[in-house]
C-alpha cells in the first residue's frame, strides 16, 4: 500500500446534516456504503431543540462516520432568532455559508444536500456559480444591516459572515451537488434519548451512551499493586531513584536529576520565581497585537473546556481582547463536567467553535492497538489533539495557534532556563506522546482511509505557512491551583469531586478515561497522575513529602472503573491488558527500568 503522508483530513465527499435527517437517513446509510470516505457537516445555530439534538445525535450515532461541527457564539443569536419572521430563511443562509466554506477549505468533490436547505432561495442550485455570488450578495445585506444597528446587537466581530469574502468561485466548478430524497416514512421512527433535560444545555455530542460519567457510588476493587506499597514508602523505593525533594522516579519521561538529586520540574519551579514575568508579558503583547485581524479570527485556540483552556481563554479575549476561534478534537469519551463546561467556556467567551468528532468505530479499534503500540489506551487523543488544531490553522489560514502551560512546568523534558522552540519542533507532540505516525495502525481491519485524519501536514506546507505557535505559560506565570480556583469563583467552572487516579478533581475531569490513561502509565513506569499532583504540591510547600507518599499509595494503585469500560469496547480481558502494559515499557528507555528490578 503506498502512503502519502502528506494527505490529511481528505475526504472524498461532504453531507450536511440537519434536524430533519431521519427523513432523508436511509439515503445516507446507502451513500455511505460506497467505498468512499464521507464527512458529516452540521452548523449549531444554537436554536436546536432537546428532540432534535437527540435525534441528530441518534442518527449520526448510527451512521458512524466523522462529523465536522460548527458551533456559533451565542451573541449570534441576536441575528439569528426564532421569533423573527425571516428566522428559516435566514437559517439557510448562515447554513449554505459554512457548507460552501466547507467545500472550498476542505477541497471536497462532492456535496449531499436535501430539499429543506432551498427555503428561501429562488433561483436554479444546478448554476455553482449563481449560489456563490447570490449567497455572498445576501451576506453582505445582512452585514450591512447589521452595521447599520450596532447599538441594536453589540456584536465585536462578525468572523463567520466574512468568510464567505474569503472565497474564490472559480474554485466551485470542481465540485458536484446531489440531492437527497425524502423518504416516504410509513410509520413513525422512534430514537432513544441520549440527551435528558438536565443536560438539555449542555455540549451535546462525544459522549457514549452506554458510559456517561464514572459510577462514583460504586466500590473500588484491590488489586495486587496496592498489596505492594509498604507503610511510608513509594512503590519501587530502594530499587530506583527518586527526586530527593518530591515524588518523581527516574522512570518518568525524559527527567534528569542534578547533583543533589533533585529533578527538572523541582528545579524549573524554583527557575520561575527569579523571572522577569513583565518583561515576559509585553513580548507576549507584541506577539499579540501583531497577529491582530480586523474582520478575521487573531489566532487558533484548542481547547477541552478543561481548566487550562478555559483560563486561556479568559486570558485572550477579556485581558488582550483576541479573537479566536476555538477548535477541539473530541475524543467521543467526553464526560458529562466536560461536556457542561466545554459549553461553559464557548457561552462565557462567546466563542465560535469548531468541533471535530472520529467516529466510534475508529475510536474504539484504534484504543485497542493503542496499548501495545504506546502502553496507553489514548493515541487518538495524543495525535488529535495536536494534528486537528495544526491542520485546521493551515487550512483555515490563521498564522497564531495558543496553547496554555508551559512545557517547563511539570514536565522532565523541559525547563524555564531551556524553553523548548516549538516552531522548529512541529512534530514534538508525536515524538513525547503519540510516539507512532498513523500508519502504524493499518490492519485487523483498520484501513489507511480512516487514519490520515491524524496525519500531519507536510513539513515544507508548516514552514510555508509560517505557522507560529506559544504557550501562554511561557510568558505569564503559572498557577494551575490558583488559576483553578479563580475560574471556579468567576466563570462557575465546575470540579469534580473526585477524578479516578487521584485526589484532586480538576485534572482531565472532561475525560471519562483518564483514570484508566493514568492507572497504565502508573503500571507501565510507576508514575501515575497523584504522583504528578503530590509532587507539584510538595514543591508548591502545600504538603510534606511523606504525606505525598501516603496519598501516591491510596490514589495510583486504584483499580479505575473506567476500566471496566475499556475492556468491552477493546474485548481484552484485564489479564491481556496488564500484561501488554508491561511489556510496553521496552518501548521506553525510562520505563524499561522497572524490567531490570
Amino acid at each position: 500500500m503506498k502512503i502519502i503522508r502528506n494527505q490529511y483530513f481528505k475526504y472524498d465527499g461532504i453531507i450536511f446534516v440537519d434536524e430533519k435527517i431521519n427523513e432523508y437517513f436511509d439515503e445516507l446509510a446507502f451513500i455511505k456504503k460506497k467505498k468512499l470516505k464521507y464527512l458529516a457537516i452540521f452548523l449549531d445555530d444554537r436554536n436546536y431543540s432537546l428532540k432534535e439534538k437527540n435525534k441528530i445525535k441518534y442518527f449520526l450515532d448510527k451512521l458512524d462516520i466523522d462529523i465536522l461541527l460548527y458551533t456559533l457564539k451565542p451573541s449570534y443569536l441576536k441575528i439569528l432568532n426564532k421569533k423573527f419572521d425571516d428566522f428559516k430563511k435566514t437559517r439557510n443562509i448562515f447554513r449554505l455559508n459554512w457548507i460552501l466554506n466547507c467545500l472550498q477549505i476542505y477541497d471536497v468533490k462532492n456535496l449531499y444536500l436535501n430539499t429543506n436547505i432551498f427555503y428561501g432561495f429562488n433561483f436554479n442550485f444546478k448554476n455553482k456559480i449563481n449560489l456563490f455570488i447570490e449567497l455572498k450578495k445576501k451576506i453582505n445585506l445582512l452585514l450591512a444591516s447589521l452595521l447599520n444597528n450596532k447599538k441594536k446587537y453589540n456584536l465585536k466581530k462578525l468572523v463567520f459572515l466574512n468568510l464567505i469574502n474569503y472565497l474564490d468561485n472559480k474554485k466551485f466548478f470542481k465540485f458536484n451537488f446531489f440531492i437527497l430524497n425524502k423518504n416516504k416514512i410509513k410509520k413513525k421512527i422512534t430514537f432513544s434519548n441520549q440527551i435528558n433535560k438536565l443536560e438539555k444545555n449542555l455540549f451535546w455530542l462525544g459522549f457514549d451512551r452506554n458510559f456517561k460519567d464514572i459510577p462514583w457510588s460504586k466500590k473500588y476493587k484491590e488489586t495486587n499493586w496496592n498489596k505492594k506499597f509498604k507503610k511510608n514508602k513509594l512503590l519501587y523505593e530502594d530499587k530506583i531513584k527518586y527526586c530527593t525533594r518530591c515524588c518523581l522516579p527516574e522512570t518518568m519521561e525524559g527527567i534528569k536529576f542534578d547533583e543533589f538529586g533533585v529533578c527538572t520540574p523541582c528545579r524549573s519551579s524554583e527557575e520561575k520565581m527569579h523571572i522577569s514575568w513583565k518583561d515576559k508579558e509585553k513580548n507576549l503583547r507584541k506577539i499579540l497585537n501583531k497577529f491582530k485581524n480586523k474582520n478575521y479570527y487573531d489566532c487558533l485556540l484548542p481547547i477541552s473546556g478543561g481548566k487550562d483552556s478555559t483560563f486561556q481563554t479568559y486570558v485572550l479575549t477579556k485581558i488582550y481582547n483576541v479573537t479566536p476561534i476555538a477548535v477541539t478534537h473530541g475524543t467521543n469519551w467526553m464526560s458529562l463536567n466536560g461536556r457542561y463546561n466545554l459549553e461553559n467556556c464557548i457561552n462565557t467567551f462567546d466563542l465560535d467553535h469548531l468541533f471535530f468528532l472520529p467516529n466510534r468505530n475508529i475510536v474504539n479499534r484504534v484504543a485497542k492497538k493503542s496499548a501495545e503500540f504506546i502502553g496507553d489506551a489514548c493515541w487518538h487523543c495524543h495525535i488529535g489533539t495536536q494534528t486537528f488544531p495544526i491542520q485546521t490553522a493551515i487550512k483555515w489560514q490563521i498564522p497564531l495557534m495558543i496553547y496554555g502551560e508551559s512545557i517547563a512546568e511539570r514536565d522532565g523534558r523541559g525547563s524555564y532556563k531551556k524553553l523548548l522552540d516549538h516552531n522548529k519542533k512541529y512534530f514534538y507532540g508525536l515524538k513525547v506522546s503519540a510516539k507512532v505516525r498513523s500508519e502504524k495502525f493499518i490492519g485487523d481491519g483498520i484501513e489507511y482511509s480512516e487514519l490520515k485524519k491524524w496525519n500531519y501536514p507536510k513539513k515544507k506546507e508548516m514552514e510555508n505557512s509560517k505557522l507560529v505557535y506559544l504557550h501562554l505559560g511561557d510568558y505569564i506565570f503559572w498557577d494551575e491551583q490558583k488559576q483553578t480556583e479563580f475560574i471556579i469563583n468567576n466563570f462557575n467552572w465546575k470540579m469534580n469531586n473526585r477524578v479516578e487516579n487521584t485526589y484532586k478533581g480538576f485534572k482531565s475531569n472532561e475525560c471519562i478515561m483518564a483514570g484508566v490513561h493514568d492507572y497504565f502509565n502508573f503500571i507501565k513506569r510507576g508514575v501515575g497522575r497523584a504522583t504528578l499532583h503530590a509532587s507539584d504540591d510538595v514543591r508548591r510547600g502545600l504538603i510534606k513529602r511523606i504525606e505525598a507518599k501516603n496519598l501516591i499509595k491510596k490514589y495510583d494503585p486504584e483499580r479505575p472503573h473506567a476500566l471496566d469500560y475499556y475492556l468491552k469496547i477493546t474485548g481484552y480481558k484485564e489479564n491481556e491488558i496488564e500484561k501488554k502494559i508491561i511489556d510496553s515499557r521496552k518501548l521506553s528507555k525510562f520505563a524499561s527500568k522497572l524490567n531490570k528490578i
